[in-house]
């Protein structure tokens, strides 16, 4: 990647959070920190206001004007295949805020790249045999967004409903289906629930206080266990 491309990109990923690491950047762009350091630099003598935080990395200042992201073709391409998936794999209100967005993309685009995307949306499809139809996707993530808690009514392996309040740390997809992991409070543990088998939800107003791990350091926490 040359070092306008790059400067682009990270600028672009500096947009969508409101904090990004030094080693998230490294990660991302697969250069030395100096190099990063070179750049941050050269966006800021370009009149970009990054500032930084001990604890949480780099960050744009409020209120800074930036010109809207252009896509190219085979970006927008791409949406394309995402969307078949998301056809399938999410709840209604979740797939129309995708079409949404995409929609959005469309607007952005030539009438050369227009053709070519019209064209590629007639080519695929993406054929799931079986009767998989996620609900309270966009509820959950809602929920996990806020730091909210959440009551369902949850039927396990046995056939047993329960009903479980839960606070979640996180939405998965393993196995062809949706996983919320969250901290049960009648078995005080974290617990793996699976969305199909929830029956009911309610969204709380109450907010998550007491603090939880994330969703990566349950990861991690469960592969340790598995080590042992």
């Amino acid at each position: 990647m040359k070092r306008l491309e790059r400067l682009t990109a990270l600028l672009s990923l500096l947009q969508s959070r409101r904090h990004t690491p030094i080693g998230s950047i490294v990660e991302r762009f697969q250069v030395s920190e100096r190099t990063i350091y070179r750049d941050i630099k050269a966006l800021d003598e370009a009149g970009v206001p990054i500032s930084f935080e001990e604890g949480k990395g780099y960050f744009i200042l409020d209120g800074h004007f930036i010109p809207p992201l252009s896509f190219t073709l085979e970006e927008a391409k791409s949406f394309i295949f995402v969307e078949q998936l998301a056809r399938k794999y999410t709840d209604p209100p979740t797939f129309n805020h995708f079409s949404s967005a995409l929609e959005k993309i469309k607007n952005k685009l030539k009438d050369h790249q227009l053709e070519g995307m019209e064209q590629l949306e007639s080519s695929v499809r993406a054929y799931i045999d079986d009767d998989y139809t996620p609900q309270y996707l966009s509820v959950i993530e809602q929920a996990c967004s806020e730091q909210r808690v959440i009551r369902i009514q949850y039927k396990d392996l046995r056939g047993i409903t329960t009903e479980r309040t839960i606070e979640p740390i996180g939405i998965t997809f393993y196995s062809q289906t949706w996983h919320v992991i969250a901290f049960c409070r009648l078995r005080n543990d974290y617990r793996d629930f699976v969305l199909l088998r929830i029956e009911s939800l309610h969204l709380t107003p109450d907010v998550i206080t007491e603090p939880r791990l994330t969703l990566s350091e349950y990861v991690q926490k469960l592969q340790a266990e598995e080590n042992h």
